[in-house]
C-alpha cells in the first residue's frame, strides 16, 4: 500500500513540477462530505499505485455566500484536488466506486474579486452530494497552497511508523463502532416453569429423497474473472463508453489473459453491458 507524506505548504502545479516527464498524468475532483475528510487524507495508504500522487484540500472562506447561492453548504461540504498517473486512476478511485461515489463533470470559475480562467474538472462525488454545475473558487485549483498529502507508491519513507498506522486504524475503527447503534433489549421477567411439566418431543418426519431439494452450490469467482469484472467496471466509471471498452489496452491485457485461462470474456461482457 501507499506511503503518505505530509508536506505542510504546497500546491499540485508546484508538487509536480516535471512529473509529466514520466507518464501521463491527470487531475480530479473528490467533493465529499466533511465526515469523509479524515479518510480521504489517509486514502493514500489504502491503495497500491504504481506513481507519487498529490491531494490538496481547500476550505472556502471568502466564496462561501457565492456558494452557497448554487447549492453548497460549504460548512458540510469537504474539497479536494488529486494529481494521479493516469495508470493510477483507477486504482485510486476503485474504493470510492465501491462505496457508491458517482463521477461528473464541474466548471471551476473564479469567484468575486478572483481573476483566472474557467476550468472544466472531472468529479467524484459521494452519493449524498448533489453536485452543481460550477463552484466558485478565490483561485485556480492548480495552485492552491495549503497542506498536501504525496502519496508515494510503497513504504519509501520513515516519517511513518508501525505505531502511527496501529493509530490511524484504531482511530478509523473507532469512527466506524461509534456509528453503530445498539437497539436496547427490553427486559423480561424471568419465566417459572412447573416442574410437573413434561416437555414434549417432537418426533422427526421422514421425507423421501424426491421431496428433499437439491443443494445448489454457487460458482467462486475466480481471480481474473475477478480482474476482469474490476476492469470493466473501472473503465465504466471512468466516462468510457462499452463500444469503446473492448479497444482499451486494459480491457485487451487483462481480456488475453482471462480467454487463455477459460474464462468467457464475451459472455461477462455482455452481462456487465446489460447491468449498466
Amino acid at each position: 500500500m501507499g506511503e503518505v507524506e505530509i508536506v505542510e505548504s504546497g500546491s499540485l502545479d508546484a508538487l509536480t513540477a516535471g512529473w509529466e516527464n514520466y507518464g501521463e498524468r491527470t487531475r480530479i475532483m473528490l467533493f465529499g462530505s466533511r465526515a469523509d475528510r479524515h479518510a480521504l487524507r489517509n486514502h493514500g495508504r489504502m491503495v497500491a499505485i504504481e506513481e507519487s500522487a498529490v491531494s490538496v484540500f481547500y476550505r472556502p472562506r471568502e466564496e462561501r455566500a457565492e456558494m452557497t447561492e448554487v447549492g453548497i453548504d460549504h460548512s458540510s461540504a469537504s474539497f479536494q484536488f488529486v494529481d494521479v498517473a493516469m495508470a493510477d486512476l483507477g486504482r485510486w478511485m476503485q474504493p470510492l466506486i465501491g462505496q457508491g461515489w458517482k463521477r461528473g463533470e464541474v466548471e471551476i470559475v473564479a469567484a468575486n474579486g478572483a481573476s483566472f480562467d474557467s476550468e472544466n474538472w472531472t468529479c467524484f462525488h459521494h452519493p449524498a452530494m448533489k453536485l452543481p454545475s460550477e463552484i466558485p473558487l478565490k483561485e485556480s485549483p492548480a495552485l492552491i497552497t495549503r497542506k498536501a498529502f504525496v502519496t508515494h507508491p510503497g513504504p519509501i519513507l520513515d516519517s511513518v511508523s508501525d505505531s502511527d498506522m496501529d493509530a490511524i486504524v484504531a482511530s478509523m475503527t473507532s469512527e466506524i463502532a461509534a456509528t453503530v447503534v445498539e437497539e436496547p433489549q427490553e427486559e423480561t421477567d424471568p419465566v417459572t416453569v412447573d416442574e410437573d411439566v413434561i416437555e414434549e418431543q417432537a418426533e422427526p418426519i421422514p421425507l423421501d429423497e424426491e421431496e428433499i431439494p437439491p443443494v445448489v452450490e454457487q460458482k467462486e469467482e475466480s481471480p481474473l474473472e475477478a480482474e476482469l469484472r474490476q476492469v470493466i467496471s473501472l473503465l465504466v466509471a471512468g466516462g468510457q463508453e462499452m463500444g469503446d471498452i473492448m479497444e482499451h489496452p486494459q480491457f485487451i491485457e487483462v481480456s488475453e489473459r482471462a480467454s487463455a485461462a477459460g474464462v468467457d470474456v464475451w459472455g461477462m461482457f455482455v452481462r456487465l453491458s446489460d447491468d449498466s
